[in-house]
């Protein structure tokens, strides 16, 4: 079993981070819900464990210097478009930082317009992206993701019975995607191919990864196995 790097104390790293004010963009955990509601910053999802900047991300806002794993700011803003309605359902199969993530969701009725997460001032270079983007208590309603700045753009469609778990295409996709000199990294939930409009689209959330940050001290922080290079 490889062993994993431990999340520096949240409490500590705000200070500090405050202390340093703002970084260049990195690795940042969001909760799309209330504010003060997303998980504890020991929960990992499927991706790292770390702080989460839980913020309702109404229709048009922008959330600016979004907080890294280790709690301190960062460059990075996040404007939203697209998801009109914030939801909070009771999915009685899910418990703790897995109720906290995924029993809130903005969602979309529009199959013209997704709900669109525009992050800009990441710093260049390669990052990993989980969508979180399970309707709670619907398995049979999917939502369709991508990342403009994956390579070809592939489209996955998530959702499905709880499975006990993070399961990939279950309760996320992951996407591999280049940031440019322009820093932006925009990514998308919207109606799956063939499906009713007036079932929705979910987001719940999201990690974004900078693959730099896979490898720490030689140990394997993330799952690199998708990738046949790690910086």
């Amino acid at each position: 079993m490889t062993p994993r790097v431990s999340a520096v104390p949240a409490a500590a790293a705000l200070l500090a981070g405050l202390a340093a004010g703002p970084a260049a963009g990195q690795s940042l955990n969001i909760d799309i819900g209330p504010p003060g509601g997303g998980p504890p910053h020991t929960y990992a999802a499927a991706g790292e464990a770390g702080v989460w900047n839980s913020i309702p991300a109404a229709d048009g806002s922008t959330t600016s210097n979004l907080l890294g794993l280790d709690g301190a700011p960062t460059a990075a803003d996040l404007r939203q478009i697209g998801g009109l309605d914030l939801v909070t359902v009771d999915d009685p199969e899910t418990a703790g930082g897995d109720d906290l993530l995924m029993d809130d969701y903005l969602v979309t009725f529009n199959p013209n317009l997704e709900t669109c997460i525009f992050l800009s001032d990441m710093a260049p270079g390669e990052y990993e992206v989980l969508i979180y983007a399970r309707m709670p208590a619907q398995p049979g309603v999917l939502s369709d993701t991508f990342v403009d700045q994956e390579p070809g753009m592939p489209h996955y469609s998530v959702g499905g019975a709880w499975p006990g778990g993070h399961q990939e295409l279950v309760t996320y996709s992951r996407h591999l995607a280049t940031v440019g000199a322009d820093g932006d990294l925009y990514f998308h939930s919207g109606i799956a191919p063939g499906a009713d409009p007036a079932d929705g689209a979910a987001l719940n959330g999201f990690q974004v990864r900078f693959l730099p940050e896979i490898f720490k001290d030689g140990f394997e922080v993330g799952d690199a196995s998708r990738w046949t290079t790690v910086p």
